[in-house]
């Protein structure tokens, strides 16, 4: 039981810091270099998440495959809570936020991205029926229910290929409600640093 607290807690703590770290990481590169490495990463680590659970599909698991993936999902989510702090300030011509201000929007932006791993990763059963298939609406609070219109009108849903279509759409649906999170983080602390 200790060992489940600790490593939760260890989980919990790194969540909260990786932005941080990637954020450091990134002021470390030259600022014309900063958004397409930014780019790469992002487009790598997406694609490593989809195409690691597309073949890992197969019982039992791995444990280090499971890390891994873990591993990689929180990357995603990382990258999506400092996505403002390095393509915006660039593109949009903005100041950058810095010192107390920046790492209370980064800090914040950290913590909600708890609640939307949590709904990622602790789902509810499907006790209706379980020959249905996935909903959109269980994985991503905010997007889910238009995803799942989405997917509905154009006649996926069911078909061949589907899973393919689910992962995708959820991996991108996941780093997409936490980068328009943080960027509304981002616009709210902008406007109380130039108030400074």
């Amino acid at each position: 039981m200790s060992n489940i607290v600790f490593g939760l807690i260890a989980a919990i703590i790194f969540v909260l810091a990786y932005p941080f770290i990637l954020d450091k990481l990134f002021t470390l590169l030259k600022e014309k270099s900063r958004i397409p490495v930014y780019v790469l990463i992002t487009s790598l680590a997406i694609l490593l998440y989809i195409g690691g659970t597309e073949l890992s599909h197969a019982p039992p698991p791995d444990p280090l495959l499971t890390y891994t993936f873990l591993a990689v999902l929180v990357t995603i989510s990382a990258l999506a809570v400092v996505m403002p702090y390095i393509c915006f300030t660039r593109l949009f011509f903005t100041p950058a936020l810095s010192g107390r201000m920046k790492t209370l929007s980064i800090l914040t932006g950290s913590l909600f991205q708890i609640p939307f791993l949590a709904a990622l990763l602790i789902n509810p059963e499907r006790t209706v029926d379980a020959a249905l298939p996935p909903l959109f609406a269980e994985y991503l609070p905010g997007l889910g229910h238009i995803f799942d219109a989405v997917a509905t009108a154009l006649g996926f849903v069911g078909q061949a290929g589907y899973d393919l279509i689910f992962t995708i759409g959820v991996t991108l649906g996941f780093y997409i409600e936490l980068a328009i999170v943080s960027t509304v983080f981002w616009a709210v602390f902008s406007v109380f640093s130039k108030s400074e």
